[in-house]
């Protein structure tokens, strides 16, 4: 179903965005827009993003959150044409990205080992204060300032799409992003 005016698709879709870090030429996002039988809508990715010294020394510790969230997760989010019911990522620092959107966004956090990559980036911000819940085989995380995000992505993804493997779609973006952008391939 889509909004005319807009030509911003509604319905329960949920998005999924990452960020990889390639040591030498920086930052590559992606985003996967999925349908509640995990068929893809939408793909968005990003040309790496590298930032300059003076801004790694003036970010300091907040520079993956200004980077992953309000730069590249910003950016791609700001792509879609499909309006996600909520939005997913396995990259905490995209968390930030929330101050901007009026959707929920959760983190998945995992410890299967498989979906980690070289590319992967780690937690940074470890003394941030989350709310945890339990969805499906992994925890949700939100900032404990948005909370209510929770609430709203539990009972979504309940009624819509308990069938989707929550971790799954990371990896299918991460593939995407090394086939859209191959020099991410040499890491």
């Amino acid at each position: 179903m889509s909004d005319n005016a807009t030509g911003i698709t509604k319905g329960k879709c949920y998005g999924f965005v990452t960020v990889r870090l390639h040591p030498e030429h920086g930052y590559f996002g992606g985003l996967l827009v999925l349908n509640a039988l995990a068929r893809p809508m939408e793909f968005h990715c990003t040309l790496p993003v590298k930032p300059s010294r003076a801004q790694s020394i003036l970010y300091g510790p907040t520079l993956h959150d200004f980077v992953c969230g309000e730069q590249i997760a910003r950016a791609l989010l700001s792509k879609a044409k499909s309006a996600p019911a909520a939005v997913f990522t396995d990259t905490s620092p995209v968390l930030s990205v929330r101050h901007f959107l009026s959707v929920p966004i959760g983190w998945l956090e995992s410890n299967v080992e498989e979906h980690q990559t070289a590319l992967a980036l780690p937690d940074s911000n470890a003394n941030r204060d989350y709310k945890s819940f339990k969805l499906d085989d992994v925890v949700l995380k939100v900032p404990s300032e948005f909370q209510e995000d929770g609430q709203v992505i539990l009972a979504s993804w309940k009624q819509q799409a308990p069938q989707i493997d929550l971790l799954e779609p990371f990896s299918r973006i991460t593939e995407a992003l090394f086939e859209a952008n191959p020099v991410a391939k040499a890491a």
